[in-house]
């Protein structure tokens, strides 16, 4: 009996203190992203804008450290031209962009357009080429007059320290003039947002490792953790608010421009009607309750206000997997809808009618990647990246298919620079056509179907592929792929 007693007792005890461990584990996740943000008291502001002039924009970003207020709090950050919100590239197809990026940090630092449909060759979207501390790289990015319309961006590219330059700050956004060809001409009328979603952390609670390299020694770098307060910003705003009137429809361009974060992007009381994602617009506009934006994706919405009040702009609490992280629900923006009523515009049902499906095409080539990871180790296909390798060699006009398979227990996101790409099959499930992608996520023990065109001359040459999760890319998860003739 007092064995009994005692082993109950004993038994109770190691329940409640699991019960503790698990609370406390919970409470640190729900203050990942935990802001005090319920009132909205400044209106959103759009990013400055870059255009460009007869066929060329031509602007000087210096990378630099320095700080900036969110809440009354004080953070280091990294920032172009000294803002953590820097300028929209505007951009139109057939420019040229002539970019002159000076490097103000203490460490390597470049540049990737990410999205664009570019060479990656030469002094344009080249992530090989490394401006050291105090350089000045000049790029010179020709825009083809057939380039898709849409939303892109730009971040530092560097191997192993591109999560902690977009952690503090370095991104920013790029738009390709021509949805309004697509739409019906009233649109142009209409109230265009751009909406940039940054996350940061104070640097004082976060942990410095330094890391060893070949080329430069030892180095220190910030170990950013998930379970840590973050910062959830609108275009470096925090809940700002967007004015509308019942009836009134706006256009609303949100970009994920954060290095690890997953945002599930959800308005209350309201669909959303998706027209288009990573820089090409839909065959068909859909009309979502919640749409899922992984690291690194863009998003381009009809947004049309049902009757008065404030509504909020969220991202829904989700999980990455046992594995990986969770993230609380979060306040981005409030829409307040006030005023008097106009009437609804009718919302198109289709919006691009240029896209191919490639699976009425000849594939070429057929090819599988694993996504596997270890103890602060990431892989495709059992290998860490090397810049000097080069692991899938492509020749020009080929159209394969590729199958990447995530056999982990956490989402990955993969992202191949140049190209878009064609999601087809999910777990055995056939995707409807509806357009491309340069950034599909993976869930965890997943297998998905890709089509890949390599069929446009700009994309001879070397370039990579990888997590989009930044933190897994710096820790391997890469690769080098060559398109030759």
């Amino acid at each position: 009996m007092n064995i009994s007693t005692a082993s109950f007792k004993h038994q109770l005890k190691l329940d409640i203190m699991k019960t503790i461990a698990a609370l406390i584990v919970y409470l640190a996740i729900l203050s990942g992203c935990k802001q005090k943000n319920e009132t909205s008291t400044e209106p959103l502001k759009n990013p400055e804008k870059a255009f460009s002039k007869n066929g060329l924009l031509e602007i000087t970003l210096e990378a630099k450290e320095g700080n900036i207020q969110l809440a009354g709090k004080s953070y280091t950050a990294w920032l172009y031209n000294g803002s953590y919100m820097p300028p929209l590239l505007h951009l139109i197809p057939g420019d040229t962009l002539r970019l002159h990026l000076a490097n103000g940090l203490n460490m390597q630092t470049n540049l990737h357009y990410h999205g664009m449909n570019v060479s990656p060759a030469g002094n344009s979207d080249n992530i090989f080429r490394i401006a050291n501390p105090g350089d000045t790289l000049l790029y010179e990015v020709i825009v083809p007059k057939n380039h898709d319309a849409g939303t892109f961006w730009y971040h530092p590219h560097t191997c192993g320290n591109s999560e902690q330059q977009v952690s503090l700050g370095l991104s920013g956004g790029i738009l390709v003039e021509g949805l309004f060809a697509k739409l019906p001409p009233v649109f142009k009328q209409q109230k265009d947002y751009i909406m940039l979603l940054k996350d940061i952390q104070s640097t004082e609670d976060l942990k410095k490792v330094f890391l060893c390299s070949a080329e430069k020694g030892v180095k220190e770098v910030y170990k950013f953790d998930s379970e840590k307060p973050r910062q959830c910003t609108v275009n470096g705003q925090i809940n700002p608010f967007i004015s509308i009137q019942p009836g009134e429809t706006q256009i609303w361009r949100i970009f994920n421009v954060g290095a690890n974060i997953y945002y599930n992007i959800h308005l209350d009381g309201h669909q959303l009607y998706q027209i288009g994602e990573d820089g090409v617009y839909y065959k068909q506009v859909k009309a979502r309750d919640s749409i899922l934006m992984p690291p690194g994706s863009r998003i381009e919405l009809l947004v049309q206000a049902k009757k008065t009040g404030e509504f909020k702009l969220k991202t829904l609490a989700m999980s990455t997997g046992s594995d990986g992280d969770s993230y609380p629900e979060v306040i981005l923006a409030t829409m307040i809808c006030k005023g008097s009523s106009i009437d609804p515009l009718p919302i198109p049902l289709k919006v691009n009618d240029q896209l191919i499906d490639y699976r009425t095409k000849t594939i070429t080539g057929k090819r599988t990647f694993r996504f596997t990871e270890g103890p602060g180790v990431f892989y495709i296909n059992n290998r860490l990246f090397n810049r000097d390798s080069i692991d899938t060699r492509v020749k020009l006009g080929s159209i394969e298919e590729w199958t990447i398979i995530n056999a982990s227990d956490e989402m990955h996101c993969f992202h191949i620079h140049q190209i878009n790409m064609q999601v087809v099959e999910i777990n055995g499930k056939q995707i409807e056509f509806n357009g491309y992608n340069d950034v599909v996520n993976m869930p965890p023990k997943s297998i998905i179907k890709l089509i890949m065109p390599f069929t446009e001359e700009y994309m001879v040459g070397k370039f990579v592929y990888h997590c989009h999760i930044l933190s897994h890319e710096d820790k391997g998860m890469m690769q080098v792929i060559e398109v030759v003739k």
